[in-house]
């Protein structure tokens, strides 16, 4: 019976983050890549119940921990992997909002963090990551950011309808 099962929290943080680095940013996505890898895990993490952290104890981890602190993890680990100067590359930008973040029910424009990343078909990896609260700063913002501090040399860009603007469109043909 898996009930009651304690895990040490850097366990719990390096499922989370492993999972994040592969596309997996929801809880339920953060649990199926627990089920789906959960030989490796267990062996490369050395877990000795043989057990992995359910949804709600991901969940409870994800609730208490600072978001931005993973994201300058995340973007080391990234940086470390992902030369921007690599070749050729195609990136699909985009932009998620979180379940769950929404601190403001009862107000006509709602405030949740979003997380806008950038994915890499050379690489399959997530190479940038970003995260903002909509009402300090808008999705469009932070993809004009973030392009404007990339090298944009042998890359293509998919971006949803959002962002299909001339300031965007502009600083990337610059």
């Amino acid at each position: 019976k898996s009930q009651g099962r304690r895990h040490e929290l850097w366990v719990v943080l390096t499922i989370i983050i492993l999972a994040l680095l592969t596309g997996n940013v929801s809880y339920k996505q953060i649990t199926s890549f627990c089920k789906a890898e959960e030989e490796k895990l267990i062996e490369m993490l050395s877990i000795t119940s043989k057990t992995l952290p359910s949804y709600s104890t991901i969940r409870r981890v994800m609730l208490g921990i600072n978001i931005i602190d993973i994201q300058s993890i995340l973007t080391s680990i990234i940086n470390n992997y992902y030369s921007q100067k690599s070749k050729e590359d195609w990136i699909a930008i985009d932009g998620k909002s979180l379940k769950n973040t929404l601190t403001d029910y009862e107000e006509k424009s709602q405030n949740m963090l979003n997380v806008v990343s950038w994915f890499s078909q050379e690489t399959k990896l997530i190479i940038k990551v970003e995260i903002q609260e909509n009402k300090k700063k808008s999705e469009i913002a932070v993809v004009l950011s973030m392009i404007e501090n990339c090298d944009l040399s042998n890359k293509v860009f998919t971006l949803d309808a959002l962002h299909c603007n001339k300031e965007i469109t502009k600083t990337i043909i610059e």
